[in-house]
């Protein structure tokens, strides 16, 4: 029963210190007819109004490069089409399509910001290798472009993800669940 509470204490850690990415994510497979489109969903990040993309390496997008978005959102593309805004009232949930010139056998990076105001909640970089993507973080000193020269400020924490949270409560109370019968047997 002890080898049991110290497997389930290391799951626990190890699950809350996966670095999982909370947030951006794809939604189905890409689909392709003249150029493709990739469903997203943003969520896990806290409450944001606005969502920017730029294309880092390959694309660019298509002109409109946000879709289905919520109807009560609005978006606009930088003339090069190498970047996209888009706008709303505060969601915690959207799901997207963004849409790409060229194929989908192609690879492309693009960088996602979720932001509330001018706060950026998440910080995003999407790796497209012609076949799959890979999420990583963005450096917190990275922001987003902007028509608007007005300061962007990064979160000051960053919002964790229920799971990881939940992990960490059963790791913190399993090691002092052992801990109070370690010291109550040594006292015996």
């Amino acid at each position: 029963m002890k080898k049991l509470g110290y497997v389930v204490a290391l799951a626990c850690l190890l699950a809350g210190a996966n670095g999982a990415f909370g947030g951006l994510a794809t939604v189905g497979n890409p689909i392709e007819i003249d150029s493709w489109t990739q469903g997203f969903n943003e969520s896990g990040v806290g409450s944001f109004d606005q969502m920017v993309i730029q294309i880092k390496l390959g694309g660019p997008f298509e002109a409109s490069a946000f879709r289905n978005l919520a109807t009560d959102w609005t978006t606009t593309d930088n003339i090069t089409q190498t970047a996209a805004w888009a706008s709303g009232p505060d969601s915690t949930n959207m799901t997207f399509n963004i849409a790409f010139q060229g194929s989908s056998a192609d690879a492309l990076t693009f960088k996602f910001w979720a932001l509330d105001g001018i706060i950026v909640r998440e910080g995003a970089l999407a790796v497209w290798n012609g076949s799959g993507w890979v999420f990583s973080g963005l450096d917190p000193s990275d922001v987003p472009p902007s028509s608007d020269p007005g300061p962007l400020k990064t979160t000051d924490t960053p919002v964790p993800e229920p799971i990881t949270m939940a992990s960490a409560f059963f790791a913190i109370a399993g090691l002092g669940g052992y801990i109070r019968r370690r010291t109550g047997r040594a006292a015996a």
